[in-house]
């Protein structure tokens, strides 16, 4: 019995590690990014979230299903930065264009029966508009481009870490 809970404890702590170690490199690496485009501080952290936000989401116990989830989540981010960049092209950010152009772009991913394409299409949709109105100098361009790099590196990130830390499900080489 205690060489279980001793097992059990383990793959918890193997979890949080991995999850602690994506929040440092997420984090770490978008806002460094970030701050190195932009060239201020100011705007950093926020772009440093989105990417701890998309790894988070990404991360799973087994590679294959952290990959799979990835690659929907970016297909599903081009989606939300093409249609955060159409927007903003021509409108300022407002609450309801951001909710016309969800539920468009939702409407889209289902229609084209990529409906694993949804969540990442409306979250990055969002992130991109709201950034918008925080920093208004900022490009249509530019912000739905920093958006998905930011994507790209939380996904990146959650990759690497189940290749380097395997899950509680997968076999320990």
């Amino acid at each position: 019995m205690g060489h279980i809970r001793t097992n059990k404890f383990i793959g918890s702590l193997r979890s949080g590690i991995r999850y602690g170690l994506l929040a440092l490199l997420t984090f770490s690496g978008a806002h460094y990014f970030t701050l190195y485009v932009l060239g201020t501080s100011h705007y950093a952290p926020i772009g440093a979230l989105w990417a701890m936000i998309t790894g988070t989401v990404v991360i799973s116990d087994t590679e294959q299903s952290t990959v799979e989830k990835a690659r929907l989540q970016l297909l599903g981010g081009v989606m939300g930065a093409v249609a955060g960049f159409l927007y903003l092209s021509f409108l300022p950010f407002s609450i309801p264009g951001m909710v016309i152009m969800i539920v468009l772009v939702v409407t889209l991913c289902q229609a084209i029966q990529l409906s694993g394409y949804t969540p990442g299409a409306a979250m990055n949709l969002g992130v991109v508009l709201v950034f918008s109105s925080i920093n208004p100098e900022l490009t249509p361009l530019m912000n739905s481009g920093l958006r998905l790099i930011e994507m790209g590196l939380g996904c990146g990130f959650a990759i690497l870490l189940v290749r380097i830390i395997p899950g509680v499900t997968e076999k320990l080489s």
